[in-house]
Order: C-alpha cells, then structure tokens, then sequence
C-alpha cells in the first residue's frame, strides 16, 4: 500500500508542474502580447510611414489589421478601423501570444530550471523573441504574404523592439508567477 502511494505521487506532481509551466506561459504570453501590441499600435500612429500599400500610411490600427491579411488578402489590411480585420487581428495576436508565452516558458524552465531567476528569464525572453522574429516575421510571414502588408505596417526596426519587448515581459511574468508557485 505505502509502496503504491510512492510510485503514483511523482506522476501527479510532474503532471501540476507541466500544468503550471502552461498556466504562466499563458498567462505571460497575453501580458508579453498586450505589451508588444500597445507598442506596435501607439508606434504606427506616431510613425506615420509608408507601408506596402501605395494608399496606406502606417496608423493606429495598420499592425492589428496586417495580421489577418496574412491569411485572408490584402483586403483585409486597413489604416483606420474595420471592426473585422481589428477583431480577427487582436484576437490572432492574443492567441498566438498565448502559444508562444507557453513555449518561451516550457523552454526557459527546461533549460534555466524551474525557479528562474528575474533578469536571466528576462534576458532569455529577449533572445526568444529575436528567433521569434528572425523565424516568425521574417522567414514564414515575409516568404507568405506579398508584398510585405505585415511588416511595413509599422517600421521595420519596430518588429524587432517589439519581438524584445515581448520575450522581456514573457520573462519578467513567467519568472514572478513561478516563485510565487
């Protein structure tokens, strides 16, 4: 009996930690998300650049729209605001975050251990999210869409602070959430 106990306790311990490690990503990845695109938006209206659509200027509302044109067309991407495009958009950019929050964390907590310290997760997240970039915008979302709706939707060098921006927070909220746990 007590021999049973012991064999069956591990398992269900191992199985919170996954459980947990899923919680914080998540929840790292909407802060890690809300950072990057609060950024993303207030940058396009400042910028106010040339994107790659002779018609549009980069504003509030170009980043959240250049997401669902990826997969939907060009149509879909918008300086002002198109209910439809903003809400696929912000709801795409959320739950992608999400995903990514996760894997960032599984990742950190596999290499770094599962009690990260606050700068070493922070400064992990900011090279996750640079791979993000590199991998993510620039090789599959570049080599989709043509021409280039997503990444002129803003400057170019925004992408990267904002990839940065988004491991950081990542990081700083993963490694908080875990040492309370």
């Amino acid at each position: 009996m007590e021999a049973h106990t012991l064999t069956s306790t591990p398992p269900r311990a191992e199985s919170s930690t996954h459980v947990s490690i899923v919680k914080v990503g998540a929840i790292a990845g909407i802060a890690g998300g809300m950072v990057m695109a609060m950024w993303q938006m207030v940058v396009g209206a400042i910028a106010q650049s040339q994107t790659a659509d002779p018609g549009i200027v980069s504003s509030f509302w170009t980043a959240i729209t250049s997401i669902p044109s990826v997969v939907f067309g060009n149509s879909w991407f918008h300086g002002s605001f198109d209910f439809w495009p903003v809400a696929l958009g912000l709801g795409g950019h959320m739950m992608n975050s999400m995903i990514l929050g996760v894997i960032g964390v599984a990742l950190a907590v596999k290499i770094l251990g599962p009690r990260l310290n606050t700068l070493t997760a922070m400064a992990f997240g900011m090279m996750f999210g640079i791979v993000l970039e590199i991998v993510i915008v620039n090789l599959i979302v570049n080599g989709i869409q043509s021409p280039n709706l997503l990444y002129t939707s803003t400057p170019e060098w925004s992408w990267w602070a904002a990839h940065i921006m988004f491991g950081a927070t990542v990081g700083l909220v993963a490694a908080r959430l875990l040492k309370r746990s």
